[in-house]
């Protein structure tokens, strides 16, 4: 898995973002590729690690608890208030690596709406940074860094402890005498990048202090074993199914999708309006329909005084009908049992019988039930087997 590294400029000025120095490293660790491009031409890896200017990341000590997430970012807040040149809710305050037991030794302090623009930019360039780390915490403990910068040559260190700071250094070439290293830096180890080379001779260096050289893309590399990682409570990355809805909902703030919610919203509105014309005409047609039934059905029971239910009541007389001349009806016993006969398998015998004004109920050994009804529909009967009952009705198909 290749690991991109981004140096973030001065976060001041890192809107909109300008061309960044990074380094990108093999899935081993090696150095593929060195370099300065626009975002948008940076190479592409699979894990994106951010360095933030020692500028702008102060990396101070404090001692807390272990404590759950929910109540840390206050605690490091009310912890660190007194030493915070910003307001606190100007600042991201996150925690640096933990203790074994939950406990926080270190926290770094980072502009928050700056931090947060840069961290949207590089995410709409597809290169959101899964990691971001405090360039003092590149260096371990103990050890100091005399590098460049736009404002001039810096001394960055770290005491023991771990808490960091740096100095702008008034250096110049013609001084009378080397200039002594600034008050309380006491290093144990000294680096000095490609470029600050230079300067090195202007420094009054302790004889014990032997500098070893660091080039950038060395310095940079570092970030990709860092333990830190600033992207903490608000600023944590999102879940991908998250960051998917977040994506699509700014692409529908496009003008160019407006347009097409306006063309759907009044597509949406004609086949609306059509539905409503198709569901009127089937209204009428269905109105009309049944006044044709109620006039037929009067016309055929002319001793009625209304038509209520034209079905019904003509299913009614034509039921005396056949009363009175003595012919059975369609849900009469004889008549269903003639039905249930012809379904039937021959020789099954039924082991119980209910009988209900238009529907028999006969109970059948075996799968009898199921071969009975399987006959039904060829025959154009109405039949329904559930287990071992079949029940027939008086409905002819």
């Amino acid at each position: 898995m290749q690991t991109l590294v981004l140096r973030l400029p001065p976060l001041a000025s890192a809107h909109p973002l300008p061309e960044l120095e990074y380094v990108l490293l093999g899935a081993n660790g090696k150095l593929q590729s060195v370099g300065r491009e626009q975002v948008a031409l940076l190479p592409r890896g699979a894990r994106v690690i951010a360095v933030v200017d020692a500028l702008d990341a102060s990396v101070m000590a404090v001692t807390l608890p272990a404590m759950p997430a929910s109540r840390l970012q206050a605690a490091l807040s009310g912890a660190l208030e007194d030493r915070l040149l910003q307001d606190a809710g100007e600042l991201h305050l996150a925690t640096g690596p933990l203790a074994e037991d939950g406990a926080v030794s270190l926290a770094c302090a980072v502009p928050k709406a700056a931090l947060e623009q840069v961290i949207a930019d590089l995410t709409r360039a597809g290169k959101e940074p899964e990691q971001i780390v405090p360039e003092a915490a590149l260096l371990a403990p103990g050890d100091a860094l005399l590098q460049t910068s736009a404002q001039g040559p810096r001394l960055l260190w770290r005491d023991l402890q771990g808490e960091a700071a740096w100095l702008p250094l008034i250096l110049a070439a013609d001084a009378a005498a080397p200039q002594a290293l600034p008050l309380p830096v006491t290093p144990e180890h000294l680096w000095v990048q490609d470029q600050a080379q230079p300067q090195l001779s202007w420094l009054d260096l302790p004889p014990e202090l032997t500098p070893a050289t660091l080039n950038d893309a060395g310095w940079l590399a570092r970030a990709a074993q860092s333990p830190w990682n600033l992207r903490q409570f608000d600023l944590a990355p999102k879940h991908a199914l998250s960051r998917g809805w977040a994506g699509v909902r700014e692409q529908l703030g496009t003008s160019a999708w407006r347009r097409v919610g306006v063309l759907l919203g009044l597509l949406a509105a004609v086949q609306l309006v059509g539905m409503n014309v198709a569901a009127f005409k089937l209204s009428r047609q269905e109105h009309a329909l049944q006044q044709r039934l109620d006039v037929t059905a009067a016309e055929a029971l002319p001793g009625v005084p209304a038509i209520l239910d034209a079905r019904l009541q003509v299913q009614r007389a034509l039921n005396d009908a056949r009363l009175r001349t003595g012919r059975p009806g369609d849900g009469d016993l004889d008549v269903l049992m003639g039905r249930a006969v012809a379904v039937v398998p021959t020789g099954v015998v039924p082991t119980a019988l209910k009988f209900s004004p238009g529907q028999l109920q006969l109970s059948l050994p075996g799968d009898a039930a199921a071969q009975a009804a399987a006959r039904c529909t060829p025959a154009g009967l109405s039949c329904v087997a559930q287990g071992d009952v079949l029940s027939v009705t008086g409905v002819v198909q």
